[in-house]
């Protein structure tokens, strides 16, 4: 099986993944969708649809746009037909702007930007904390080939069953908290068609779920443990290596119960509501407030914008951003950019097999006759009398386009020569660092 990544731009989509496994001369190209795009110019970037602000706000916007040119023909002409005398008539408007005034005064009063700000950057670094908390089953499998080394076939089989397993337990957990694992697999008996479950082992997933229905998930990790338990009395593994594959096990359940407890304790609902009311009420007194009154527009204090640009940008910056909170909240949901659980969930299983039964059985390369050429200019052939020369370390080569890229080494900024003809700091400093020091002024050289 040979892996190769490779990227190619669309207008629609990035592709970012592409296995191609060779067996028996036949060729499979299985390509797959990761999350929403956005690389590109800056016409490109605000132009995107899917997974963008507009397609987050724009009903919102409207219902907005609803409210606050309806106030405006009620402030124009509605007033009119309210009362026949003018005398009222003014009154009322007077009233009408002077409440439009202090709704502005009020809009000033909410600290929407910090509640927004505080809110949405906890949502983000809890969203991210649970992308972390996937389990990549590579380095549990790299430890399980090592300590079951074998090539029998029982030694075969058991590799194969454990890899099966962890993606299996992967299957159940992932399935009660992602909607799209779900719907892949709508009951656990649809595992047995996706070839990770038996009819036997399914049998006895719903004996344990009836006794304990937290334990289902749990079930596969503890038959690898007693595998492993087989393994130790059979082959007398390496017992450094053993401990470490039971340690690589116990962080593999950790991640899966963090999943749980992320699922089950969201972020508390009065932070939430607590966010939602700033931003809304926000914009409901800003629909009285931002209304453009005839006093001003005849002193020359407003210019009547027919469409409320200012207003319209300030809208989606504050909606849009709480929408991000609400829909990171959930990152194992059906939104746009919600996590790809079931291209993560492939890539595992790929990922997994190709190791315990691929790389496990593909033979050694044999590197002691194969042309190192790395070895060959280290230690290069030395005819009879002369002396070995000293080791020189080989350097990479650079290609065309490489070579054309300015290098920037890192530089040690706080180290300080120490000069015997300086003997004040202030003059080794004037020379020496990213602070230059001329005429008692501190300049950054950059």
């Amino acid at each position: 099986m040979t892996f190769i990544w490779y990227s190619k731009k669309s207008s629609v989509q990035n592709r970012l993944f592409a296995i191609i496994r060779k067996h028996s001369s036949v060729y499979y190209l299985l390509t797959v969708q990761m999350t929403i795009s956005y690389s590109g110019n800056v016409i490109r970037l605000l132009l995107r649809w899917k997974g963008s602000i507009w397609r987050t706000v724009w009903r919102e916007l409207l219902i907005y746009l609803f409210f606050f040119y309806s106030i405006r023909l009620f402030y124009l002409k509605g007033i009119d037909f309210i009362d026949d005398d003018d005398d009222d008539r003014n009154k009322i408007r007077r009233m009408f702007e002077s409440f439009c005034r202090q709704c502005d005064s009020y809009t000033r009063l909410i600290p929407l930007t910090f509640l927004l700000g505080f809110y949405v950057s906890n949502v983000v670094a809890r969203w991210w904390r649970q992308f972390e908390t996937l389990y990549w089953p590579e380095d549990i499998l790299s430890v399980l080939c090592t300590v079951l080394h074998q090539h029998d076939d029982k030694s075969k089989r058991r590799r194969h069953t454990i890899a099966r397993y962890l993606n299996l337990s992967n299957a159940l957990a992932w399935r009660d908290i992602s909607s799209k694992i779900r719907l892949r697999f709508p009951t656990v008996h649809s595992l047995i068609e996706g070839g990770l479950l038996t009819e036997k082992e399914y049998q006895i997933l719903e004996t344990m779920h009836t006794e304990n229905e937290s334990s289902r998930w749990m079930t596969p990790l503890h038959w690898i443990q007693q595998i492993m338990r087989q393994v130790e009395d059979e082959t007398k593994p390496t017992a450094s290596l053993l401990n470490q594959f039971v340690a690589e096990l116990r962080i593999f359940r950790q991640s899966l119960r963090k999943l749980y407890s992320y699922d089950w304790v969201c972020v508390p609902l009065v932070y939430t509501q607590v966010a939602a009311l700033a931003t809304y009420s926000f914009f409901f007194f800003s629909l009285f407030g931002r209304q453009p009154l005839l006093p001003e527009i005849k002193s020359g204090k407003e210019i009547d914008l027919k469409v409320p640009i200012f207003t319209i940008v300030q809208f989606l910056f504050f909606v849009g951003w709480f929408k991000v909170g609400q829909d990171l909240m959930r990152p194992f949901g059906l939104d746009d950019d919600d996590i790809e659980l079931n291209y993560i969930l492939d890539r595992n299983v790929r990922i997994s097999f190709a190791i315990v039964n691929h790389l496990q059985e593909a033979p050694i390369p044999d590197f002691e006759n194969d042309d190192d050429k790395m070895w060959e200019e280290m230690h290069p052939p030395v005819k009879d009398g002369e002396t070995s020369p000293s080791l020189r370390i080989p350097q990479l080569p650079h290609s065309k386009y490489s070579s054309q890229l300015s290098e920037h080494p890192p530089r040690l900024h706080a180290y300080v020569p120490i000069d015997d003809d300086r003997t004040s700091i202030k003059d080794m400093e004037s020379h020496h660092g990213c602070i230059s020091v001329k005429k008692d002024k501190k300049h950054l050289n950059w």
